[in-house]
């Protein structure tokens, strides 16, 4: 297997979660680690649209 450029990140979790996490890789033919990473892209996008909005209305 070649080498990566991506950094790596490890996190612990309960094993429902993994498993659940697992679950939804394999139906969307995805490995655990494509899908985490596509998940947090996902949540870093909307964190950061949120937080434009609220810099609008004073809060931090």
């Amino acid at each position: 297997m070649g080498q990566t450029k991506k950094a790596k990140i490890t996190f612990t979790c309960s094993h429902e979660l993994r498993e659940e996490l697992e679950a939804i890789a394999e139906s969307e033919d995805r490995t655990l680690s494509n899908l985490v990473e596509r998940l947090v892209t996902k949540a870093l996008r909307e964190y950061r649209q949120s937080s434009s909005t609220d810099e609008g209305k004073g809060v931090v």
